[in-house]
C-alpha cells in the first residue's frame, strides 16, 4: 500500500516538471518572438550603421597666374579666415602689363580725338566744296545762256554781214566774244566737275576716317578694346594675392617662399569649416525608413561619450556594383550562385550642426550614425549648434 502511494507521488512531481518545463520553455519561445519583434522594430524606427565616416569639402587652392612665390602667409594645418590672405606671387611682371595697357589706353582716347578732329574737317571740307560746285553750277548756268545769247546773235549779222549791213570788225568782235564765251563754259564746267570729285573723295575720306574711329553710338570699339586690356591686367595683378575663399583649414602645405606656382597647379587644399558631415552607408533594406529632414545622431569613435547632432540632408542615388564585369560590348554573367545574399549599401548624408572647439571634427573619422524617425527641430543650426559653431571658429 504504501509502495502505490510513494508511486503516485512520484508520478505527479514528473507530471509537474513537465509542466513547469514546458511552460518555461513556451515563455523563453514567446521572450524570444517578442525580443526580435522589438529589435526588428527599432532597427527599423532607428537605423543604426557604425559603417560611417566624418567627410569635409576640400578645395584645391590654385593661382590664377604663373609666377614664383614671394610671400607665404600659412602653415600646415593652419586656421584661416575668409578673405585672409594666403601667400603672394610676384605681381612686378603683371604691374608693368597694366602700366603699358594703361598708356595704349591713353594713346587710344588721344587718337581717337585726333581722328575725330579729322572727321569734323573732312565734314567742314566738304560743305565748303559743296558751296563751290554750287557756285560752279550757278555759273555754268550764267555763261550758258550767255553763250546761247552770242551764239544767236551771231548766227543774226552773219546774213547781214554778206549784206554790208554790219562791218567786218562787228562780225569778228561777235564771233571772239562768242569763243570767249565757249571757252569760259568749258573751263567752269570743268570747275564744276573738279568739285564734284572733290566732293565725293572728301566723302570717302570721311567714311574712312569714321570707320577708323569705329563709333558705334557712344561707345568707342577702340576705346573699349583698349579699357578691357587695362581690366585684364588689373585682374591678374589682383590675382597675385591669394586669398582665402572661406573659413578653413590648410592642408598638405608643402612649399615655400621661392616656389615657382603654375596657374592653374595646386599647392595646397583647404577643408572648409563652414560645413561637416558623416557619410553614412546604410543597408538598403532601411532606406524606406530614412528620409531627409530626419534628426540623425553622430558619435565619434575618437570621442567616447560624445554625441553630435545632425539632420539628414540626402540619400545616395547610385552605387557601382561590384559583380558586373562586360567584355567588349557583352556582359560577362558568371555561371554561380551566391547562396548568402548581401544587401547592397547606399552612402546617406547627414549634416552636423553641432561643434564643439574641445572636439574638433576632423575628416576621416570613423562614426557611428542613428537615424531617429523625429524630424530635425530646425532646418539650420540648434542652440547648441550656434554655441558650438561659434567656438568652433577657435583655430586648433
Amino acid at each position: 500500500m504504501e509502495n502505490n502511494q510513494t508511486d503516485s507521488h512520484v508520478i505527479n512531481i514528473n507530471r509537474r516538471r513537465i509542466l513547469l518545463g514546458r511552460f518555461i520553455g513556451t515563455l523563453i519561445v514567446l521572450g524570444a518572438l517578442v525580443t526580435g519583434t522589438l529589435v526588428w522594430r527599432i532597427n527599423y524606427q532607428h537605423p543604426r550603421t557604425n559603417d560611417a565616416m566624418i567627410r569635409a569639402n576640400i578645395v584645391g587652392i590654385a593661382p590664377e597666374v604663373s609666377g614664383r612665390i614671394v610671400e607665404l602667409h600659412v602653415e600646415d594645418n593652419q586656421y584661416v579666415k575668409q578673405g585672409e590672405l594666403l601667400y603672394v606671387i610676384d605681381p612686378r611682371p603683371y604691374q608693368a602689363i597694366l602700366d603699358k595697357a594703361k598708356a595704349e589706353l591713353l594713346l587710344a582716347e588721344k587718337e581717337v580725338d585726333s581722328r575725330r578732329a579729322s572727321s569734323g574737317s573732312a565734314g567742314l571740307a566738304i560743305g565748303r566744296l559743296e558751296h563751290e560746285r554750287a557756285a560752279a553750277e550757278a555759273e555754268v548756268n550764267r555763261i550758258e545762256a550767255e553763250d546761247e545769247y552770242l551764239h544767236n546773235y551771231l548766227e543774226r549779222i552773219k546774213p547781214l554781214a554778206e549784206k554790208q549791213y554790219v562791218t567786218a570788225d562787228q562780225l569778228k568782235q561777235a564771233r571772239s566774244k562768242y569763243a570767249a564765251s565757249r571757252a569760259a563754259l568749258a573751263d567752269v564746267k570743268a570747275k564744276a566737275l573738279s568739285a564734284r570729285s572733290a566732293i565725293e573723295e572728301a566723302k570717302s575720306e570721311s567714311r574712312r576716317a569714321d570707320s577708323l574711329i569705329a563709333q558705334v553710338g557712344k561707345v568707342n570699339a577702340h576705346i573699349e578694346a583698349a579699357k578691357a586690356v587695362v581690366a585684364a591686367a588689373e585682374l591678374d595683378v589682383e590675382y597675385c594675392l591669394v586669398r582665402a575663399p572661406f573659413d578653413a583649414y590648410v592642408t598638405n602645405l608643402n612649399t615655400r617662399e621661392g616656389e615657382y606656382a603654375r596657374a592653374g597647379t595646386q599647392l595646397f587644399a583647404l577643408v572648409d569649416n563652414r560645413h561637416w558631415y558623416a557619410i553614412a552607408n546604410f543597408k538598403e533594406t532601411y532606406l524606406q525608413s530614412i528620409h531627409p529632414g530626419q534628426e540623425a545622431e553622430v558619435f565619434l569613435v575618437g570621442y567616447p561619450g560624445k554625441r553630435y547632432r545632425g539632420v539628414v540632408t540626402g540619400i545616395g542615388w547610385a552605387n557601382y556594383p561590384d559583380n558586373t564585369k562586360q567584355q567588349g560590348v557583352l556582359p560577362e554573367v558568371q555561371r554561380t550562385l551566391n547562396w548568402v545574399v548581401l544587401a547592397s549599401r547606399f552612402p546617406v548624408r547627414i549634416e552636423i550642426h553641432e561643434r564643439d572647439a574641445e572636439h574638433p571634427l576632423r575628416m576621416g573619422m570613423t562614426a557611428f550614425v542613428t537615424v531617429l524617425d523625429s524630424p530635425a527641430k530646425q532646418p539650420g543650426l540648434s542652440p547648441v549648434g550656434e554655441k558650438g559653431a561659434s567656438k568652433a571658429q577657435i583655430p586648433q
